[in-house]
């Protein structure tokens, strides 16, 4: 109507509403069969229309009806939900609960729309429960506990009612602790299959709808349990715990139900957390609680800008995951997300074969099933479970596709402890007369998994990261060695990649496939740096510290099961192929191991006031001050000592550590041997060689003859031989053992690998006898005398081999003072004569 005024006004739609007060001694319970109930119920006071929906033209209609239910006392809320379970060999109900203690303030609210508009109608449902307290009906019932839960549900209807329904659920918690197990998972989806509809699908009734899921929580925790093999105290409350605790928790996914029967389903699942912190607890009984609480307590942390830096802060909501009952903040980030998408292909519900395909013994029992006692239906797991690979291929069918993003956009900082790892670390130590904690920074780290039904590929690519440490605050430096004062360590570059291959070979379909073998490639790139002896203690203590909690084996519980599966997968007593003498061997005895690493190159120096000790592969056989006195001591590393490295000395003398680290550095020396143009490189890589043999067995030189006689060939001729010796002079001028002690060792160990087997030589023998020759008048004489052993070694060649040689003699008189004379007729006989004053043979 019109006022006087001129303005026009609206009538207020008539109301229509139940307002319920709930007082003291409350119980609301409700779950699937009373939702089943509910359903009947608006099926049959407002049964689905199968025309469309008009929309209503009356002014004064009631738009809706209003229910709103107030707790004005403190009440219990019940969801129950039962499950088939097997007992006595009969199939029985168990009633299971979720039990919710909610708080005065409490409130329920539903809308439901009495009119139609152009777009459909909207059923609405809000609500919030104030501190509530929720548990479970397991034996471990902590649940849920908030400050405040509000809930919001708007169910769209179109005017068809074989349109699509949208359904939008959204939860908001604040100050919300939420308690999860693995049971969780069973737990809640038995309630999901309780609740779900038991009609078979039929397409003539078939609806279209989406549920749109929102979870939100304000100043939230999340705590797991993190027992050995998923134990579970119950009693004591004895566990270990992680928790993520952070301002925001953010969880967005919804679940389409748009097809009759697809083929495939898609959900995508996207979650964001903001101030996330990752907390740890573990409880008195564990012997390493008191480790980790004071590391956490008493560790001196830096910046990068080398001030210090307070630990993680404190001043954060916390009820459950205090620092003050022995909780330990491992890691924070400021912003991360966490998108997860899943395409999985729904197993169609078991039915009858088509009519076309159904025998008339079939169409017999199908007739009179009716009629018959009811029987329960195999479940498709029940039906291949006795099936093999031979009789269905699982790769004929498309696999189901899971893929995780999870992105840390923003600067993260994590403690690294035996528990905890990541790779942005403050290592700890204990009190503040220590050094500070070293740290390692890095800008990214990315890792990439593919699972596959035969196959499983792993990948972890590291960007170059630095790890920085200082020295102990008390340590006075003068002010010219104060760059001293902080240190460092550089990694290039860290790939790590695995392959872990899975046959189905004497498997069913119902077992999980064999894993058979595991490669592993480790990628290390050029790790650089430059740290003091102190530095490098500290280093050292910090990891010794990490190892010792991540092995923790006096905390390790015990498997709950007694026994092993052999790699039929049957337990071991029980496996036919057990004898009295030995088990039927486990996966892991019997599965493929290979590891191949390798590394770019190292150049680490350990410096202190005025002296530096440089540690590099290749680089110092180039240096042209240090390069021959390093290349002398490549074989003091695997020289024998009567002074050091020693068991005597406490050294840690390892097996077979001789053939291993020649293994390791004989590919690269013959390499820079042969690849360099610099007579001086060239020079203390023969001689860094020269320096490993004459200590190393035969038969480990036995294997790299091909490759080291050409080399060794090389250092024997005469003519490159007095470069070398000139470039050794020249870089170390009172240094002449280039030219002594290199051929000396040479030919001792070519004349004694010669004597055992000569045949390796055998195309090289031109070039032996003519490198040799000039040798055996060579000062000193024990060079000339080993060269004469070479020569005498090759005799023993085929006859065919020396042959060519034999019309051929050589008589060559040494100086007057030497004593020296040697007649050789090749084939026949060798004869060597040395003669002194006193003696002669």
């Amino acid at each position: 109507m019109r006022l006087p005024n001129g303005d026009e006004v609206t009538a207020p739609t008539p109301v229509w509403g139940l307002d319920i007060q709930c007082e003291k001694g409350t119980n609301l319970s409700y779950g699937p069969w009373a939702d089943r109930q509910r359903e009947q119920l608006f099926l049959f006071f407002f049964p689905p229309r199968l025309p469309n929906h008009e929309v209503p033209g009356e002014i004064r209609q009631v738009q809706q009806f209003d229910v709103r239910l107030n707790i004005l006392a403190e009440a219990t809320v019940d969801i129950l939900f039962s499950k088939l379970i097997m007992r006595d060999g009969k199939q029985e109900n168990q009633t299971n609960a979720v039990h919710m203690n909610v708080q005065r303030g409490s409130y329920f609210e539903m809308t439901l729309p009495w009119t139609v508009s152009d777009d459909g109608y909207v059923t609405k449902i809000n609500g919030q429960f104030l501190h509530v307290d929720a548990s479970s009906s397991l034996n471990y019932r902590n649940l849920l506990e908030a400050e405040t839960l509000d809930y919001r549900v708007n169910v769209h209807y179109p005017r068809v009612w074989n349109h699509h329904q949208t359904w939008d659920l959204e939860f908001n918690g604040c100050k919300a602790t939420y308690h999860f197990l693995y049971a969780h998972k069973e737990f809640f989806q038995d309630m999901i299959e309780d609740w779900s509809s038991r009609v078979p699908p039929d397409l003539l009734h078939f609806v279209p709808y989406s549920w749109n899921f929102i979870i939100r929580m304000q100043e939230f925790e999340l705590i797991t349990l993190a027992n050995g093999y998923n134990w579970v105290d119950c009693e004591h409350q004895a566990n270990a715990h992680i928790a993520f605790c952070g301002e925001l928790f953010d969880l967005r996914f919804t679940l389409p139900f748009t097809d009759f029967l697809p083929e495939t389903v898609l959900l995508k699942f996207i979650i964001v957390g903001e101030n996330v912190d990752l907390s740890l607890f573990l409880p008195p009984t564990n012997t390493s609680s008191n480790i980790i609480t004071a590391l956490s307590r008493n560790a001196r942390l830096i910046e990068k800008e080398d001030r210090p830096k307070h630990s993680f802060s404190s001043e954060k909501w916390r009820k459950f995951c205090k620092l003050s009952s022995g909780w330990v903040d491992c890691w924070h980030v400021p912003e991360l997300q966490l998108s997860i998408s899943y395409t999985y292909h729904p197993v169609p519900p078991v039915g009858p074969s088509p009519q076309a395909n159904v025998s008339t013994p079939e169409k017999e029992e199908l007739l009179l099933s009716p009629i018959r006692a009811p029987h329960r239906k195999k479940s498709p797991m029940e039906i291949i479970k006795n099936l093999t690979p031979e009789q269905f291929d699982p790769t004929s069918v498309t696999a189901d596709c899971i893929n995780v993003d999870l992105r840390i956009t923003k600067p993260s900082e994590i403690k690294l402890y035996g528990s905890v790892l990541r790779m942005f670390i403050n290592l700890k130590d204990c009190t503040e007369q220590y050094p500070p904690c070293p740290t390692v920074a890095l800008d990214r780290l990315i890792f990439e998994m593919n699972k596959r039904y035969s196959e499983t590929q792993l990948q972890v690519v590291v960007s170059p990261l630095i790890l920085t440490t200082s020295d102990d605050p008390n340590h006075q430096r003068l002010s010219a060695h104060q760059h001293l004062h902080t240190g460092f360590l550089m990694l290039s570059g860290l790939q790590m990649r695995g392959d872990a291959m899975f046959s189905a070979e004497e498997r069913s379909l119902d077992e999980e496939t064999l894993e058979y073998a595991w490669l592993v490639e480790l990628t290390v790139g050029t790790l650089s740096g430059k740290l003091t002896t102190p530095q490098l203690q500290n280093i050292i203590t910090a990891l010794e510290a990490f190892v010792f909690t991540v092995e923790d084996a006096e905390n390790s519980l015990r498997h709950p099961r007694p026994y092993l599966y052999c790699y039929h997968g049957t337990p071991q007593p029980q496996c036919p192929q057990t004898t009295s003498e030995h088990f039927c061997p486990t996966t892991d005895t019997i599965k493929y191991k290979m590891v191949r690493a390798s590394l770019d190159g190292i150049s680490l120096n350990l410096v202190e006031s005025g002296t530096i000790l440089c540690f590099q592969m290749q680089e110092l056989l180039s240096d042209p001050l240090i390069g021959m006195e390093a290349a002398h001591n490549f074989g003091t590393i695997v020289k024998d000592h009567n002074y050091a490295l020693t068991s005597h000395t406490h050294a840690n003398i390892r097996l077979l550590h001789k053939q291993r680290f020649f293994e390791s550095v004989v590919g690269p020396l013959v390499e820079l041997f042969s690849t360099t143009n610099d007579i001086k490189t060239k020079s203390c890589a023969l001689v860094a060689i020269a320096s490993l043999l004459p200590w190393l067995p035969h038969i480990v030189l036995n294997a790299h003859i091909q490759k080291l006689l050409p080399v060794l060939l090389q250092g024997l001729n005469t003519s490159d031989f007095s470069k070398i010796g000139e470039a050794s002079i020249n870089m170390e001028r009172h240094d002449v053992r280039c030219g002594s002690e290199t051929r000396l060792s040479i030919l001792t160990t070519l004349a004694s690998l010669l004597k055992q087997n000569a045949s390796p030589a055998e195309r090289h023998t031109s070039t032996l006898i003519s490198f040799l020759m000039p040798l055996t008048t060579y000062h000193p004489l024990t060079v000339g005398v080993k060269a004469l052993e070479c020569l005498a070694a090759l005799v023993t060649l085929p006859v065919s081999v020396i042959l060519p040689y034999r019309n051929e003699s050589w008589s060559i008189f040494g100086q007057p003072d030497s004593g020296l004379f040697v007649q050789t007729v090749w084939g026949t006989t060798t004869t060597l004569i040395y003669t002194t004053p006193s003696v002669g043979y």
